[in-house]
Order: structure tokens, then sequence, then C-alpha cells
């Protein structure tokens, strides 16, 4: 099924403008895709992944 490889690119390509270039969308080999949280280090304290990617897109 190769359309949902297009939109998973095209979605990623959304997402890296305002998470600076941070891949939230991770490929599970097999089974398909998993959005995760960035790692801890990474993270601005206080806010969750929707909070931070919904604020960068003015949403």
């Amino acid at each position: 099924i190769k359309i949902i490889d297009v939109f998973m690119c095209k979605l990623r390509k959304k997402l890296a403008g305002p998470s600076n270039c941070k891949d939230y969308i991770e490929t599970v080999w097999g089974r398909g895709y998993v959005l995760r949280e960035p790692h801890a280090n990474e993270a601005k304290p206080g806010m969750s992944l929707a909070s931070d990617v919904s604020q960068n897109l003015n949403i």
C-alpha cells in the first residue's frame, strides 16, 4: 500500500518545520508507524508533543 507511505512522507515534512526537524513518526518494520514523544532532554518543560506542534502550526 504505497499511498500510505506517500501520506506519511507528507506528514513528516509538515511536522519537520514547526518541530525543528525532529522526527516524531517512527517506522516500525512489519507493523506500521508509531508517533513518539521527543526525548526528555529535547522536550520543552511543561509542553506535550500535541501542544508543541499545534502551537507552532497556529492551530
